[in-house]
């Protein structure tokens, strides 16, 4: 679908400072930042045809194992996480949304003394690349191990784990409704099962069609995770995104708090449900559940905690989640549209607390911090490899 330009204006649009396409977590982030500074905003979400990618999201802050040789990615993404305290009173605040938050650390269990040793070179490695900002994450003991989560008999093999005090959690979807609440509630605008359709170039401004109506914007923001790839389409620029299919499974409620501290890979519910997920899979838009797949993380999950055995396996399921090809989160202007925008990110919780404080300035002025400009889409001409861990 090509851009083009109109000549005749419709009587029966919208008119806003900016139209953000796209209202997950990313998009109503930059919509209630907007929003929050006066802007006449509209976030419009449809109804995707292929699993959303909060179906997945156990609600991780995590910050530590990234990115060995993107130091750039490690400070953005601890900056981001001590902004959560302020950015949750203001949702709560704005939206009058209570958000369930747990700045509790989080670890990652090793099984073997080999993989114990693996994590602790490349924990080491981020350390030397961390310089002087310091890398707030090390490595533990089983026994320490054993002191953090003391309702928790961990498997034989388990023999430590890494730990970082700056990870924790917190409810995704409340959240996101309170980015979206926020934002209505300081002016903005959210309208919900809403298509893009295709975009015309109108005098400095654009001109979206949707399934609503047309939509005027000086400044158009795509943040639409995998839809992003079609939405580039129009301005025949490529979104190099590809779907990652997560494989979950949950088991029926603990009464008690037995994981306080999240584990990569299992978290506890504020229901009390147990929930198993840490596959990446790269099969295309396939949603499709795959048993194996799910056996081997139960596998793996049982080895790290051998009484989830004991668990009866309520619900699995599978849904695909957004992934940059190098793993980094995207941001940059349109060639040639310097007032639109791309935003993709693997990390979208996470990264909230900084994506609400630095990129409605950026829709504005322009402007990153520095730790932000190394992600462009330019990069992606010389592609360098480099070492992640994901949530």
């Amino acid at each position: 679908m090509k851009l083009g330009k109109r000549s005749n204006k419709s009587t029966a649009r919208r008119q806003v400072d900016v139209l953000v396409v796209g209202g997950g977590v990313t998009g109503a982030g930059v919509g209630y930042g907007l929003a929050r500074k006066g802007v006449k905003v509209c976030v419009i979400d449809d109804t995707p045809s292929v699993d959303r990618a909060s179906r997945s999201n156990m609600g991780l802050i995590w910050v530590q194992s990234k990115a060995l040789g993107v130091p750039e990615y490690m400070r953005w993404g601890f900056n981001s996480s001590r902004l959560f305290p302020e950015l949750v009173r203001e949702l709560e605040d704005a939206s009058g949304i209570h958000i369930p938050y747990n700045p509790t650390g989080g670890l990652i269990p090793t099984v073997g003394e080999a993989e114990y040793a693996s994590r602790s070179n490349y924990i080491e490695g981020l350390k030397k690349e961390a310089g002087s900002f310091g890398y707030n994450g090390s490595m533990i003991s089983r026994s320490e191990l054993e002191k953090l989560l003391p309702k928790i008999r961990f498997g034989e093999e388990v023999c430590g784990a890494a730990w970082c005090e700056e990870d924790g959690f917190l409810e995704p979807l409340k959240m996101m409704f309170a980015m979206r609440k926020g934002m209505v509630n300081h002016g903005g605008q959210f309208i919900p099962e809403c298509r893009a359709l295709s975009v015309a170039r109108e005098g400095a401004g654009y001109v979206v069609k949707t399934s609503a109506g047309e939509i005027a914007c000086e400044k158009l923001v795509l943040a639409g995770g995998l839809s992003n790839r079609q939405l580039g389409s129009w301005f025949d620029v490529r979104v190099p995104v590809t779907p990652d299919r997560a494989q979950d499974l949950l088991t029926e409620r603990v009464n008690e708090k037995v994981l306080p501290i999240p584990v990569l890979g299992l978290c506890q519910t504020p229901g009390g449900t147990i929930m198993v997920g840490y596959k990446h899979e790269y099969v295309g838009t396939d949603t499709g559940f795959t048993p194996e797949a799910v056996a081997s993380e139960g596998r793996w999950a049982t080895s790290v905690w051998p009484d989830l055995a004991k668990l009866r396996v309520i619900r699995c399921w599978s849904c695909l989640r957004v992934m940059p090809k190098d793993g980094l989160p995207i941001y940059d202007t349109v060639p040639g549209h310097k007032n639109v925008f791309v935003f993709n990110c693997h990390s979208a919780v996470t990264l909230a607390g900084i994506h609400s404080a630095t990129l409605p300035d950026y829709v504005l002025t322009g402007a990153l911090p520095e730790d932000g400009r190394i992600f462009k889409l330019s990069r992606f001409d010389k592609t360098e490899g480099h070492e992640e861990e994901d949530e």
